[in-house]
Order: C-alpha cells, then sequence, then structure tokens
C-alpha cells in the first residue's frame, strides 16, 4: 500500500468535525440523545466546572442504559467513558491513529489550549491518510 505524502503531514485541524457538541455531566441521557439527533453527532464530550471530563458516545448510550436498565432521566456523568481521551488540533494524522488504537476509541475529541474544537473519528482519520 502506498501512502500518500502531502496526507501524511495533514494536521488534525484539517480534517475535524466542527463543531463538537458539549453537555455538564449533571444533563441527562435523554438530552444526550436529543443533542445527538438534532445535531447528527455519535458522540457528546462531557464537561465539569469546564473541564473535559468524559465522552457519551451512541455505543456507550446504547449499551449503559440497555445493559444497566438506565431510567432516561440518568445524569450521562454515569454513562460517560473517562478518563477523556483527546488530542491537540495540530497533532497530525498518524499520531491520532495511534492515540486511537492505543486506546480502543473510534471517535476522539479535539481540543486546543484545553478548549474543545472538533472532534474526528476513525473514519475521518482512515479516509484521509490512505
Amino acid at each position: 500500500m502506498e501512502l500518500n505524502n502531502k496526507s501524511s503531514i495533514k494536521k488534525i485541524k484539517d480534517v475535524m468535525v466542527i463543531p463538537a457538541v458539549s453537555l455538564e455531566s449533571t444533563a441527562t441521557a435523554s438530552d444526550a440523545a436529543k443533542i445527538m439527533e438534532t445535531s447528527k453527532v455519535k458522540a457528546v464530550v462531557v464537561v465539569e466546572d469546564g473541564k473535559l471530563v468524559g465522552i457519551v458516545t451512541d455505543r456507550d448510550y446504547t449499551i449503559k442504559i440497555g445493559s444497566h436498565a438506565y431510567p432516561i432521566d440518568t445524569p450521562i456523568g454515569r454513562l460517560m467513558s473517562y478518563p477523556l481521551v483527546s488530542i491537540d488540533q495540530d497533532c497530525n494524522i498518524p499520531t491520532a491513529l495511534d492515540v486511537m488504537k492505543e486506546n480502543k476509541i473510534n471517535k476522539l475529541p479535539v481540543t486546543s489550549n484545553e478548549k474543545i474544537t472538533g472532534m474526528v473519528s476513525m473514519s475521518d482519520l482512515v479516509v484521509n491518510f490512505l
């Protein structure tokens, strides 16, 4: 397989989806589901006191609500995956792919100065890397 040299130097900020959606950890599972549906996203970054603390993906939502029979008014702080794994927007695509592989994740929040700036998925990166 031959790699495109131009792609290998692309930065995450060049391929990320903007904006990323975030909610306070006290928001409910219902709130998260509604915002994911209306925003057409598959993940919500969870924030506490202005700090990024976790992520709720559509998979987290389905598995945790279903397997634990949590009610829809459960705070997303109980559903989120944590600690949050994120990447700086100036990192390159191969670095992001390594982070995702090491952490066995498919969605990666993008940050700049500890503020959420976007989101990338494994498919976003693979399409832009190959």
